[in-house]
C-alpha cells in the first residue's frame, strides 16, 4: 500500500499537477476513516483469518461481503431494495455454499479469527457506506489515492508490531505478486470500485458476487486446481442471481 500510495501521489500531483487539487481539511478527515475501513482495518481482518482460520471457512465467510454490503445500504442509504433484488442475491449465496461445499473438509478455525473476518468485511462494506454517503466531491483517482496513503500509514504501526512474523521469500513469485496487488487490485480495483459506488452501492454489492466464481476459474486455468460438479452448479447459481436480480434494472 505504501509503494501504491507513493505511484498514485506522484502521478496526480507531479504528473497532473493542474488538474488535481488538494483535499481540504474536512476532506482529509473523511479520507482518514475512509482508509481506516476500506485498507487498515479490512486487510487487518483478513491477515489475522489466513492464520487462524480454514481456506474453505475464509471463502465462505467471504461470500458474505455483498450481502452485508447490501443490507448496510438499505438501512444506512435507505436505499430500497425490490423483492427480485433479494431473490437474485439468495440465490446468488446459495452458489457460493454450494461451491465452498468441497473446501469444508478437515476445517479449522478460532474465534479469534472468524470474528477478524467477520469485522474486516464489515468495515469494507462500512466504508463502501460512508464513502457514498458523505459526498466528497473529490474525483475518483484522488479519494483513491488518499484512502490507500492513509491506510499505509496506519498499516505501519501494526507492521512493526508484527515484525517477527516475516516469512516473506523475495523470489519471482515475490515480485509478480507484488506487481498485481500494485496496479491491476489496488490502482485498478479500488479506482473501478469507487466509480461503480458512486453510481449505486446496492447495485455495486451485487458484482462482488463474482468475485468467488472468477477466484476459482483462475485457480482452475492458472493452479490446475480440479473442476468440480460443485465448483460448476454455485457458478450457475451465483451468475442466475445475478442476471435474475438485474432483469428489473434493464426493463427501467
Amino acid at each position: 500500500f505504501t509503494t501504491v500510495a507513493v505511484i498514485l501521489q506522484v502521478y496526480i500531483y507531479g504528473i497532473k499537477r493542474t488538474k488535481e487539487v488538494l483535499p481540504t481539511t474536512a476532506q482529509m478527515k473523511q479520507l482518514l476513516v475512509l482508509g481506516a475501513l476500506s485498507i487498515t482495518l479490512y486487510m487487518s481482518g483478513f491477515l489475522i483469518a489466513i492464520e487462524n482460520v480454514s481456506a474453505g471457512l475464509i471463502s465462505l465467510i467471504f461470500s458474505t461481503n455483498p450481502l452485508i454490503l447490501i443490507l448496510l445500504s438499505a438501512l444506512i442509504l435507505k436505499n430500497k431494495v425490490s423483492l427480485r433484488e433479494w431473490l437474485g442475491i439468495a440465490i446468488a449465496v446459495g452458489g457460493l455454499v454450494v461451491a465452498a461445499i468441497p473446501n469444508l473438509q478437515n476445517n479449522h478455525a478460532s474465534f479469534k479469527g472468524i470474528v477478524a473476518l467477520i469485522g474486516g468485511i464489515t468495515s469494507f462494506s462500512l466504508g463502501s457506506i460512508y464513502f457514498s454517503k458523505v459526498k466528497m466531491g473529490l474525483s475518483n483517482i484522488t479519494v483513491n489515492t488518499w484512502q490507500i496513503t492513509y491506510g499505509a500509514l496506519l498499516f505501519i504501526p501494526l507492521v512493526l508490531l508484527n515484525h517477527n512474523h516475516n516469512f516473506l521469500i523475495t523470489d519471482t513469485n515475490f515480485y509478480l505478486s507484488f506487481a498485481w496487488l500494485v496496479v491491476p487490485v489496488s490502482i485498478v480495483g479500488y479506482g473501478l470500485w469507487l466509480g461503480l459506488l458512486q453510481k449505486d452501492p446496492v447495485k455495486a454489492g451485487k458484482w462482488l458476487f463474482l468475485a468467488p466464481v472468477l477466484g476459482y476459474a483462475l485457480a482452475i486455468v492458472i493452479l490446475k486446481e480440479p473442476l468440480t460438479v460443485y465448483g460448476i452448479a454455485g457458478t450457475i447459481l451465483v451468475l442466475s442471481g445475478l442476471i435474475f436480480s438485474r432483469k428489473k434494472v434493464v426493463a427501467e
